[in-house]
């Protein structure tokens, strides 16, 4: 692990692949997984990628503002 990390860092990944396994095992079922349970969309995951994309273009023009297309 590398240093400087919190305690739990592993534990986080783990619960979120359990909670994928989780998932996979019940539509594999045809079941719905559990409600508790908060898979991020491909929304989620455009979101992101815009905000990213934000930064970068921010970055280019000096630090000014942009928008989030």
């Amino acid at each position: 692990m590398p240093p400087g990390y919190p305690e739990g860092y592993l534990e986080g990944f783990a619960n979120i692949y359990s909670e994928a396994a989780d998932a996979s095992l019940a539509a594999r079922e045809d079941k719905s997984p559990d409600s508790a349970v908060h898979s991020p969309t491909a929304q989620d995951g455009l979101a992101g990628v815009r905000f990213v994309d934000a930064c970068v273009r921010s970055l280019k023009a000096n630090a000014r503002w942009v928008t989030l297309d």
